[in-house]
């Protein structure tokens, strides 16, 4: 019996990471979808969308594939946010 257990727990597991997937694949449309709306309307600067990305959670690859642009420009731009938010 413990087999068919070992296989029925990596089975849940296997459902879990794609359940999980499909989430993050949900968020990042819902991302994207926001990002674009701004972006067709001029709302907002690529600095803006950097930090919104971030602080969202993304990561900085994440950030850089959604927006077309290279992981160093985000990095600069997230540099650049956090010094202005220092108190002077």
């Amino acid at each position: 019996m413990p087999k068919k257990e070992n296989k029925s727990a990596a089975r849940a597991t296997d459902e879990n990471d794609e359940l999980a997937a499909l989430n993050r694949i949900a968020r990042l449309l819902e991302i994207l979808t926001g990002l674009n709306l701004q972006a067709m309307r001029g709302d907002r600067s690529q600095a803006d969308m950097i930090s919104m990305l971030d602080s969202l959670g993304c990561g900085q690859s994440e950030i850089a594939r959604l927006l077309g642009t290279t992981p160093n420009t985000v990095n600069v731009a997230l540099y650049n946010a956090k010094k202005r938010k220092k108190p002077k």
